[in-house]
């Protein structure tokens, strides 16, 4: 109690005057705010790694994705197999009472060895960090201190309010109904408060640096984002699109290998900034690389329109851009913008290009209707005739049959002279005029 007294009366504005010095320091002090973020999720990897839990919510995680090679690192299957084995050994030697015998106690520490050497991503500490907090919560050591939290710590118990997103209670559940207690899995009451007093410190640590260092860099996004500015995609959405970029590169970046932050941070920030073009900008997406290559081309034909007053030709879009002409061709007919079909303003009387397109291949629907309903009427008029004027008609119109025939044809055929077949014709149309003349009009 003594140790959490004495975490509880330090002022919480300590952590913030680290975070607010490196900022007031220099705005592009990134060294500085990167030691702080490195420190901040060091010190919570740490913390948690104390908490066995973290160790069986790994497994659970990352178990049915170990066994497939393409869905996990081989280094990451060992590191997983290495904490696996010492997690059980721990469960194995942990009694109702705790770690009572050294040899115990060596165990837990290589658990804890093994799980501070694993690659925590950032969403995975948040929600290891909401789970331990949330089991801190329910548990009778918080009610218990609970007038004694006051500052940081208090705004941090209230504050948790991802439960329900993370479906924490439900894990929290099956967890007790497993065969290793709350003991083992969240350590003693006294363990737990001392280290989730220091969990939140570390958090509030990384947090910070991690949205100072984001601050400090805002300003490389709004440059890398006017680089990319090509009209596809609004300004606000490029720069948008960079921010996601650069906290994946404040998560990913690692100090000790003696890279500068900002350059690290241009690779992600640009290529968060081309796939969302490629994304978005078309109705066919376009590859990443071509993506630069048509932004490269179209600032130059701006930059040549500027300085002629005129829309430059290949030839000097080629030579300003240093590529061939069969190049420049190539990215042109790909820049190029879909073009809707239909009409899309409210106005109806507006044309459409579809309004100036010829349909050749594709009848009208009614049409189609229409001569079904015409070869349904013909077929009953023609019912009506006898043989002889069936096949008058039939002939001399086409009526299934390959081809049409002359009133001579036909007359031949049936031994009769070429008037004979047009009177018989006319007899045959004048029955058909008779009993569905009505009907046959309105397809004209």
């Amino acid at each position: 109690m003594m140790y959490l007294n004495k975490h509880l009366l330090k002022p919480e504005t300590a952590i913030d005057n680290i975070v607010n010095e490196a900022k007031g320091s220099a705005e592009h002090c990134n060294f500085q705010l990167a030691s702080n973020l490195e420190a901040g999720k060091s010190r919570l990897i740490n913390i948690l790694s104390q908490f066995p839990v973290t160790a069986l919510w790994l497994l659970h995680r990352y178990e049915a994705d170990v066994c497939k090679p393409e869905q996990a690192a081989q280094v990451l299957a060992i590191m997983l197999a290495q904490i696996k084995n010492r997690y059980l050994l721990a469960s194995l030697s942990f009694s109702g009472r705790g770690f009572i015998r050294e040899a115990d106690a060596a165990e837990k520490q290589h658990l804890t060895e093994a799980m501070q050497a694993f690659p925590f991503s950032f969403e995975e500490l948040l929600v290891l960090t909401e789970l331990i907090i949330y089991a801190f919560k329910t548990r009778d050591v918080c009610h218990q201190s609970a007038n004694k939290h006051s500052g940081l710590v208090a705004k941090r118990l209230e504050g948790s309010t991802r439960c329900d997103k993370l479906k924490l209670p439900d894990i929290i559940e099956a967890m007790r109904a497993s065969q290793f207690d709350q003991q083992f899995l969240f350590l003693p009451g006294a363990d737990m408060r001392q280290y989730v007093t220091d969990m939140v410190f570390a958090e509030h640590l990384w947090l910070s640096s991690r949205q100072a260092l984001a601050e400090a860099n805002s300003g490389l996004v709004l440059f890398i984002a006017n680089q990319y500015r090509c009209g596809f995609l609004d300004f606000d959405d490029l720069v948008q699109e960079g921010q996601i970029g650069l906290l994946r590169a404040i998560d990913k970046f690692d100090g000790s290998l003696g890279f500068q932050f900002s350059t690290y941070a241009a690779y992600w920030i640009k290529q968060a900034m081309s796939r969302a073009l490629s994304r978005c900008e078309r109705v066919v997406r376009v590859p990443c690389e071509q993506v630069a290559n048509i932004n490269k081309v179209l600032r130059a034909k701006t930059e040549l329109l500027a300085k002629t007053g005129r829309a430059p030709s290949i030839k000097e879009l080629a030579d300003y851009s240093k590529m061939s002409d069969q190049q420049i061709n190539a990215i042109l007919c790909v820049s190029q913008t879909a073009l809707p079909l239909e009409n899309l303003d409210d106005d109806d009387e507006s044309l459409a290009p579809i309004d100036f397109l010829e349909q050749q291949v594709f009848a009208h629907p009614l049409k189609k209707t229409e001569q079904s309903e015409l070869r349904t009427w013909i077929g009953k008029a023609v019912k009506i005739l006898d043989p002889r004027e069936l096949k008058i008609i039939c002939c001399h119109f086409g009526i299934n049959t390959s081809h049409e025939m002359t009133l001579q044809e036909i007359g031949a055929e049936l031994h009769l002279t070429r008037e004979r077949v047009r009177q018989i014709q006319v007899k045959a149309l004048n029955k058909i005029k008779l009993s569905y003349g009505k009907q046959l009009m309105s397809f004209l």
